[in-house]
């Protein structure tokens, strides 16, 4: 086996690397956080180690402080280098859990890129005009009405066989996003689309009042018949529904009638949606920043940090604004640059 020397540049001592199996053989004091030298690597399968790290790197995840080592016994294990401790990283630690079944993590970019990416834009969006931030909630009324149907739907199909294939990352989301917050959306709904009407003016077609509602003319006698009956009918199916599947389903039908009935872009959201989604976006944010990038609330470990947070997840009264100021907080004690971050992650 061809072995190639180097020279640690921490400490000065000779390593050998045996550049066809490892990475880099050395005493564990010694493990720099990068070495200055070129191995050749043939191109053999990796070993059980690599290709851990090597799914990390392909998900979007930072590998710079991770190393392939080899025990005395021949086998792999992943290291981990943190403020000059190195510690070998057990297999069940989070960041492994999806490489278990599937040797990848396909949600792991998922949420990097775009839930902490969506909430680290919709934080330092701007007026048009003044260039002046906005704040996150004013970020959310501007995606319109609309958007807080087609993101639950979503939501909800992906929940639905999550329910089935992944049921830990079901509950994290599900949390937040369920048929508490969908009948509330619903019955809020119903309440705009009334409101709406009373505003409307009345017309007359052969002395019979009449109101042209999103461009459709309807008797005011068959307003209930007609609008109000039907969403009911709809909103009850949602509240009667027992199964993430059936729930999906229903809501599916009752954005259809919403489409249907009235649809306008600057329609107040409801509070149930915008709190939901201030909740999820806080929690996947702080998740990947304690997990990915060495962030931590005060005085607290990487595993301290992630139970914490599971612990505040956990409390039923616990809203999703509270959680998002948590988050703003977070933020300013790890010394986050949300622009220099989104800078990072475009290169």
């Amino acid at each position: 086996m061809k072995k190639v020397s180097v020279k640690c540049p921490k400490c000065g001592a000779n390593l050998e690397v045996e550049a066809a199996e490892v990475n880099v053989v050395m005493p564990v004091h010694c493990v720099p956080t990068s070495i200055a030298v070129e191995i050749p690597v043939p191109a053999n399968k990796l070993n059980e180690a690599e290709a851990k790290i090597e799914a990390l790197r392909n998900a979007g995840v930072n590998v710079a402080n991770l190393f392939s080592i080899r025990g005395t016994d021949g086998s792999y294990e992943v290291g981990r280098l943190t403020d000059g401790q190195f510690a070998v990283v057990p297999d069940d630690d989070p960041i492994f859990a999806a490489i278990r079944a599937s040797k990848t993590i396909p949600d792991r970019r998922l949420f990097r890129r775009w839930v902490m990416a969506q909430v680290f834009h919709m934080m330092i969006e701007t007026d048009y005009k003044t260039g002046q931030p906005i704040g996150f909630t004013a970020a959310l009324r501007r995606k319109g009405y609309k958007y807080q149907w087609e993101m639950v739907v979503e939501e909800l199909r992906v929940q639905a066989r999550l329910n089935v294939t992944d049921p830990e990352n079901f509950a994290e989301r599900n949390r937040w996003f369920n048929r508490g917050v969908i009948v509330q959306m619903a019955t809020d709904y119903i309440k705009l689309v009334r409101n709406i009407v009373t505003k409307l003016r009345i017309r007359s077609c052969k002395g019979v009042p009449y109101v042209r509602l999103d461009g459709t003319n309807i008797f005011i006698k068959d307003l209930p018949t007609k609008v109000y009956e039907p969403l009911e009918k709809l909103l009850r199916s949602i509240r009667n529904t027992r199964q993430p599947a059936a729930l999906y389903r229903a809501t599916v039908n009752f954005y259809k009638a919403v489409k249907e009935t009235c649809l306008f872009f600057d329609m107040e959201q409801s509070r149930a949606f915008k709190d939901a989604y201030k909740g999820a976006g806080a929690f996947f944010t702080l998740k990947n920043l304690i997990l990915f990038h060495d962030c931590g609330f005060p005085k607290m470990s990487q595993k301290m940090s992630r139970e914490y947070l599971y612990e505040l997840a956990s409390k039923k009264d616990l809203e999703g604004y509270k959680l998002f100021g948590i988050l703003k907080d977070f933020l300013v004690v790890n010394g986050i640059n949300i622009e220099a971050m989104r800078a990072e992650w475009r290169k």
